[in-house]
């Protein structure tokens, strides 16, 4: 078995970002020989951890096939000194394979039960949508950071190389076969910059000021002007029917499009509700005992409502707010936008996040 420690000469993770990263962490990953724990093996293992803003980076390799007991049992030996591990995809592939091996070897895999495990692709799975990306593999993710590999290989052409490697011991082949895996570490780490587009997601930003107000005879726009309390990594602009974001680092825009005319609230029960045509409106039975039989008729869901003038803003689920529909059945809703909405920046800024969110 080979061991190499090294120091990153650069921060795949920058300091703006590394507070996301949990102290006593370590990002790792797993080369191996196929898919199949019963058939393949691991040839090697890296690890990357931060100290004192220093990336140190620790990588086992095996020589040959019968070094992989050796492997194992020193990654798990290293694992003692810290409470999480951080991988990519990890709890689909990486850690039932390492359980697998050494089960193999009748290791005692107690450390990899022992930390918290961290998988940065479910984590970061629920960004696909807002990021506009096809793909959440790793490489689709490096991408649209722009991180910058040399290595050019995937995992299956090293296969090969590796199978070369233990036969003929060539530096050149090993430097390629640690070169893979140290980008791999080096690219987990920089995902790390994506938890600023979740704490955006969360709500953490800052309105500093009351949204700009744009309205006619049938349309309304908010614009809002957002501080974001972690600087995104890279610039994105999203534009649907209901409005559009922008941001750059800390930065952003949002302008939503609302309607101003006449809405109908529906309400809920109503066999409890007449409606009244000359009015094109329902009232609870307990008015409606007052109003001309002739000029009433027991409710349905489709007309018992109440239509109310005013500007609008679309709404959404986790808004809770009377609700406003153009018509029966509709699934975009609205809410009233009022002067004591648009001075209330405790929901101006729940609005805003449940904007986003549903973006």
């Amino acid at each position: 078995m080979i061991t190499i420690t090294d120091t990153c000469n650069h921060h795949p993770c920058p300091p703006a970002w590394q507070h996301q990263i949990p102290p006593e962490s370590v990002i790792f990953d797993i080369e191996t020989t196929g898919f199949s724990p019963k058939s393949a093996f691991i040839y090697l293992v890296g690890a990357l951890t931060l100290k004192n803003g220093s990336w140190q980076l620790t990588q086992w390799l095996a020589e040959s096939p019968k070094d992989e007991p050796e492997i194992l049992s020193a990654f798990s030996s290293f694992l003692s000194g810290f409470r999480y591990l951080i991988h990519f995809n990890g709890e689909a592939f990486d850690l039932p394979f390492l359980k697998k091996r050494c089960e193999k070897y009748k290791l005692p895999c107690g450390h990899l039960d022992k930390v918290q495990s961290i998988d940065l692709y479910r984590m970061y799975r629920p960004l696909k949508k807002f990021l506009g990306l096809s793909s959440m593999n790793l490489k689709s993710l490096e991408n649209f950071l722009e991180y910058s590999r040399e290595d050019e290989l995937d995992g299956q052409k090293l296969i090969a190389v590796y199978h070369e490697f233990s036969r003929a011991k060539s530096p050149a082949l090993r430097r390629l076969l640690l070169l893979h895996n140290h980008d791999d570490l080096l690219g987990t780490a920089a995902l790390f910059s994506l938890s600023a587009y979740l704490e955006l997601l969360e709500g953490a930003f800052r309105l500093h000021t009351a949204p700009s107000v744009q309205a006619n005879q049938d349309s309304l726009m908010l614009t809002f002007n957002i501080s974001l309390r972690t600087p995104i990594p890279q610039s994105i602009s999203i534009s649907r029917e209901e409005g559009s974001f922008t941001a750059s680092s800390s930065a952003a825009v949002l302008q939503v499009h609302g309607i101003c005319g006449a809405l109908k609230h529906f309400f809920d029960d109503y066999r409890s509700y007449y409606y009244l045509p000359l009015e094109d409106t329902a009232i609870h039975k307990s008015v409606a005992a007052y109003v001309d039989k002739e000029h009433r008729t027991p409710a349905k869901a489709s007309n018992c409502y109440c239509r109310k003038d005013g500007y609008f803003l679309p709404g959404f689920a986790d808004v809770q707010t009377p609700k406003f529909y153009r018509n029966y059945g509709d699934s975009l809703f609205y809410l009233e936008c009022t002067k004591t909405f648009l001075e209330d920046f405790t929901k101006l800024h729940t609005y805003v996040t449940a904007f986003l969110r549903n973006m």
